[in-house]
């Protein structure tokens, strides 16, 4: 005959060895700890952007606008490209990093106006050359991205002045205003000017003339390693440590060994 299983009972027995429960948690957390103490240690560089926005050049802009213009210009920061330069330059010292691990290493966060570019590495003076790295290879795109940005709002104003002068050529065949001689000149000219444009934007990548950005703080080696990691280890351990505790309790084990003692 089974015998029957009363709640109430086991957790009675819990509750009077509540001893094991606690001390089977208490090592499972030191397990855990000990575990991260095994783990190479890893350290964070950091490098802080500023990027702005002259708003004497844009004029008023919704918060939803100025959210796309600093995103792009994050953007252009976190691009495949600049990426693929910062694994390349790391390459040339001698780094052991490829494009996948950077993208793992590597995390930019927004604070305001500010952006902070991490990189976690197992070398701490590894970590800050890749971070200035790619602080510079970033802001070379940025400037790379504003030049193209410029061209493109001076194309996009030619190109309005080319529309206008369509529609007066729609309404008077000849307007000496307009740079072409004929109807057909002035649409071929729109169309190339049209193309033009495309390029300029894509080269741009979202940017636009107005933004702007200073470099706030440049890496150094970190002294110490983050303790990334180190309290869900911790945690993990107290769990599973408090799970076995209370299995060895409902097992009657304390019990059994007591009695022998």
């Amino acid at each position: 005959m089974l015998a029957s299983f009363s709640p109430r009972e086991k957790v009675l027995t819990i509750l009077t060895y509540w001893w094991v429960v606690a001390a089977a948690a208490i090592l499972g957390g030191l397990a855990g700890l000990g575990a991260y103490a095994l783990k190479t240690p890893v350290y964070e560089a950091q490098v802080h952007i500023a990027i702005g926005i002259d708003f004497t050049r844009t004029g008023y802009m919704e918060q939803y606008d100025k959210d796309l213009a600093l995103g792009a210009a994050a953007g252009v920061i976190y691009s495949t490209e600049v990426m693929q330069q910062v694994v390349d330059a790391a390459r040339a010292e001698n780094i052991p990093i490829d494009f996948d691990s950077l993208f793992k290493a590597a995390t930019i966060e927004r604070r305001s106006y500010e952006w902070i570019l991490r990189v976690r590495f197992s070398d701490p003076d590894q970590a800050a050359f890749i971070a200035n790295r790619w602080l510079d290879l970033g802001g070379l795109a940025l400037d790379s991205a504003y030049q193209h940005a410029l061209a493109a709002d001076a194309i996009a104003s030619y190109l309005d002045s080319l529309e206008s002068c369509l529609e007066q050529v729609a309404v008077n065949a000849i307007v000496p205003v307009c740079p072409y001689n004929s109807v057909s000149e002035l649409q071929a000219g729109l169309s190339t000017t049209e193309e033009k444009l495309l390029v300029e934007k894509q080269a741009a990548r979202g940017l636009f003339p107005g933004v702007t950005y200073q470099v706030n703080q440049r890496a150094t080696p970190p002294q110490q390693p983050v303790l990334y990691g180190r309290n869900n280890l911790a945690l993990a351990g107290l769990l599973i440590g408090l799970i076995v505790g209370i299995a060895l309790v409902s097992s009657g084990f304390p019990i059994r060994w007591l009695k022998r003692k």
